[in-house]
């Protein structure tokens, strides 16, 4: 056992050198031509704005989000405006980021997309329902999704139309 022991130390200390390939490297390194410096990103001097109370809003409220302006719907009548007498569909309390595409259905020459609910609710939606917080109105149902018009208020008193659509998710 005595000779595995001594054996085994020599094997272990036969493995130690001097270091030359370390000095080798680090000679390597050092003698390898330095990589030239960034030059410092131009600075634009600062341009104060000047803020006048009559013209702006007070900049210590908190600014209303795009499209939540109730008391310009129907307002002007020299633009395009959504129907501000239409009652509102139950999915119209929902963003489209918060509902989801199941599948579809067919009957009676119809198709209909279902439409999951962050309530965990199922709705059966076909062409001329509102979904959405932009007064979305489907369009056209097909396998991959549901094709939508939303409307969009310019901030001015006039309303914009864009597309949307709300897809069904890729299987996993």
């Amino acid at each position: 056992m005595r000779y595995l022991l001594c054996l085994l130390l020599l094997v272990s200390l036969a493995g130690c050198s001097d270091g030359d390939d370390l000095h080798e490297y680090v000679a390597r390194v050092r003698a390898k031509p330095l990589a030239p410096i960034e030059p410092l990103p131009q600075i634009h001097p600062f341009e104060a704005m000047p803020f006048s109370p009559a013209k702006s809003r007070s900049p210590f409220s908190v600014p209303r989000p795009e499209g939540m302006f109730p008391q310009t719907l129907g307002k002007r009548r020299d633009c395009v405006q959504p129907d501000p007498s239409r009652k509102k569909d139950e999915l119209e309390q929902f963003s489209l980021d918060n509902m989801t595409m199941r599948g579809t259905m067919e009957g009676g020459g119809r198709r209909w997309a279902l439409i999951h609910t962050p309530t965990g609710v199922v709705h059966r939606v076909g062409v001329g329902r509102y979904m959405g917080l932009n007064q979305g109105r489907v369009l056209r149902v097909d396998a991959n999704g549901v094709e939508l018009q939303e409307w969009i208020a310019d901030g001015k008193g006039c309303w914009v139309t864009r597309a949307a659509r709300l897809g069904m998710p890729a299987t996993q």
